[in-house]
Formats: C-alpha cells, structure tokens, sequence
C-alpha cells in the first residue's frame, strides 16, 4: 500500500504553502473563465468585424460621397438625400451577439448640412425611417449598432414593406450565415425619373438587394415595390443578380473574377436558397 503520510512529512511548509496559492490561483482563473470570459467572449475578438472590408467586392454605381462605418459601408447622394447602396458582411459570429440596441435615429454629421436629413423630417410622412443597412444583422458591438441609426442609413420606406416581406428577408438572411456561410449584402433605394417629394425627400420606388455567399459562390437578388407586400410573397419577388442589374442600372460584385461573374449572375436557384439546412 502508497504510505501518503512519507509524503506529507516530506512537505516543507514552504512547499505547502505555494501548494495553497496554486490552488487559489487555479480557482481564481477558473471564476473568470466561467463566469467572465465565456459569457463575455465576443467582446475579444469584436474588433476583427470593424475591421472588414465592406466594399471588397466593388461598388455598385458611384455617388457623391462614401462613408465606411464598422458594420457597413454606403455610397451617399445628395441629389436623393439617401444612400444609393449599403454594403455590409454578415457571418455567424457577427450577428449573434447580444448587445442593447440603440433606439435613437440621429442626423448623421458626415453629411453636408444642405443634403443632412433629420428625424423629424420623417415626422406624419406615413413611412417608415426604413434601415438600409439593418440593425439586427449589425449587433457585434454597442457602436457598431448605433451607426445604423445615422439618417443616411435611412429611407422612406412603406410600413408594411417594412415590418413585413422587408423585414422577413432580413431575417432570412441572417439565418443563411448558419447555413451558407459569410455573406455580402448590398441593398438600396431605386427612384423614378422624377420620384414623389415627401417633406423634400424623395420617395423610393423600389427596393433591391443581392446576396453573395463566399463559401458556395452563390448570389441571389430581390426587387420589391415601395408598398404593401406580405413576409408570404417574399419569394415572389426573387431574381437573379443580372435581372436586379437590368431593373437597376447597378453593377454588382464587380471585383470578383469576369468568369465567375457571368456564371453565378445568371443563375436564380430559388429552391437552393430557400433549404433550411444543407
């Protein structure tokens, strides 16, 4: 039989007295593990997705001016008083974590004062302050999120367009970074040749946006009226990237190979895109 008492005579008090601190130690980090670290992990490595590149895949069509925001990038006119695209990185790290979400729209600064809306300019419109760039899919940190609420992330957009067929894309959308990997999103207003004028802004006709799957090289696009639509046609309104292209007069992903290009902004595999899983 293993004599324990030979070993404890052996044990110096010095020796049992490192023993005690390494013990406490031990139990210390693993407090903060448990109940500071993991719960609290996304805040450290946070700062890998302000670092993205939202504009890696090129820009849809030039604008007066270009702002690169942590979550987002957009391309501002000042004739429109709107962004004419916003393109944004999705991933499923960068869209799952919990943080309070800011409720304040604010003008945004970096908009010259004569083309800078305000969020009483949208007061009895009977539209919506319709995020371009979302503000569930751009959550990884406090700042990241209360950038979406600059009003040049914002356009007139019908309320049930809005909370409905809209927003049920956008939800799609982060359920596809579960399934198809990182994405890029770019989405925007479309006007007419002389768009309506609500308190001076001018009303969008149309919605688009196109989705670019890195993992599949994959991309799909949508074309939705200003109006009414219900979450249950969102499908209706499904087109490939080309057809977004000749509705819109934007070129989309233009930094990707030309070859590649042509392949996938033909294709419109609606029944791929809609598989919950893979």
């Amino acid at each position: 039989m293993f004599d324990w008492s030979k070993i404890t005579e052996s044990l110096t008090p010095t020796v049992l007295v490192l023993m005690g601190i390494s013990l406490l130690v031990g139990a210390l980090l693993q407090y903060i593990i448990a109940h500071l670290l993991i719960p609290h992990r996304h805040k450290s490595y946070t700062w890998i997705y302000a670092l993205r590149n939202h504009r890696k895949l090129g820009e849809p069509c030039e604008t007066d001016l270009v702002l690169n925001r942590d979550g987002y990038s957009l391309g501002f006119s000042f004739k429109r008083k709107c962004a004419l695209w916003v393109c944004y990185t999705a991933s499923k790290g960068s869209i799952g974590v919990d943080v309070s979400r800011s409720e304040g729209f604010y003008p945004d600064p970096k908009i010259p004062e004569p083309y800078r809306l305000r969020p009483e300019d949208f007061r009895n419109t009977g539209y919506d302050k319709g995020h371009l760039a979302p503000s569930a899919s751009i959550d990884f940190s406090r700042h990241s999120n209360d950038q979406t609420f600059a009003m040049s992330n914002i356009a007139l957009q019908h309320p049930k367009l809005n909370r409905q067929a809209w927003g049920s894309l956008e939800s799609v959308i982060r359920g596809w970074t579960h399934t198809k990997g990182k994405l890029m999103i770019i989405n925007g207003p479309v006007y007419g040749l002389r768009s309506k004028r609500i308190n001076g802004i001018p009303l969008p006709r149309f919605f688009y946006k196109v989705v670019y799957s890195f993992k599949h090289k994959a991309c799909i696009g949508f074309i939705m009226p200003n109006k009414e639509v219900s979450a249950s046609e969102l499908w209706k309104y499904a087109l490939s990237v080309q057809e977004v292209e000749e509705q819109t007069g934007l070129v989309f992903f233009s930094k990707l190979d030309e070859d590649l290009q042509k392949e996938i902004k033909q294709e419109k595999d609606i029944a791929w895109w809609r598989e919950v899983d893979e």
